[in-house]
């Protein structure tokens, strides 16, 4: 909690101290100065990811900003990535609709992509427990998968128009999501049904949506230029 990550389209990210918003590290120039669509923190903070507009993920060591590994497969710009809980593999989604598992010590794919989505890959992450991974896409749908047999648990979860962001509650138990029709919703992961909550819309597609580290609070954040916290 003592650092912020930034990532931006002019192609560098940077490293600030969360308490002065002073500048600890950076910019850095990253995937060959293109933009960067995502950047996450392993759960320990020793390392960060990128996923870059040259269709490549990439490892950084977060206290220097030296790479440490560049995942290369995709065929189109990678739209993001999230570590694994014990922080040994990567998860990243694309534009090519696919998603891939990588090796974060090596920096190899892992067996053949996720495949499934029909469109875009917007966000992706792993359970708590890593035995599964999420995905949205803006062909419509949520997706689950087993991280190990790579099949899908459930059938796909389904919203009315893109599913932009996701975000899973700290228990693993709820997925919250937000999609381009400014609606936000939430989901039991187990049996992949949706539940009813008081969410209000927003007036235009909500871009991020995150858990408070208790799991008691909601937050999203939209193109309408607001932030909404909600009680969980």
């Amino acid at each position: 909690g003592s650092r912020i990550a930034s990532c931006s389209y002019d192609g560098t990210f940077s490293i600030w101290d969360a308490d002065s918003g002073k500048l600890v590290l950076g910019p850095i120039r990253a995937h060959n100065g293109r933009g960067v669509n995502r950047i996450v923190y392993s759960r320990d903070g020793m390392r960060i990811a990128t996923a870059g507009h040259d269709d490549r993920a990439a490892v950084w060591d977060a206290n220097t900003g030296v790479q440490l590994r560049k995942m290369v497969g995709h065929k189109l710009l990678v739209q993001c990535v999230a570590f694994s809980e014990d922080g040994t593999r990567l998860v990243s989604g694309s534009w090519d609709k696919t998603v891939r598992i990588w090796d974060v010590a090596s920096g190899e794919c892992i067996g053949e992509p996720l495949t499934g989505h029909t469109n875009w890959v917007r966000a992706v992450c792993f359970s708590p427990d890593d035995k599964r991974i999420f995905s949205s896409s803006d062909d419509c749908t949520i997706r689950i998968w087993d991280a190990e047999t790579r099949v899908l648990i459930i059938d796909p979860l389904r919203m009315d128009d893109w599913v932009a962001c996701i975000a899973l509650s700290p228990d693993g138990k709820h997925l919250v999501s937000g999609s381009r029709s400014r609606k936000i919703a939430m989901w039991d992961v187990e049996t992949g049904a949706a539940i009813p909550t008081p969410f209000k819309d927003h007036n235009r597609i909500v871009w991020g949506v995150a858990f408070s580290p208790d799991g008691r609070k909601i937050a999203s954040a939209s193109a309408d230029r607001t932030i909404a916290l909600w009680d969980a």
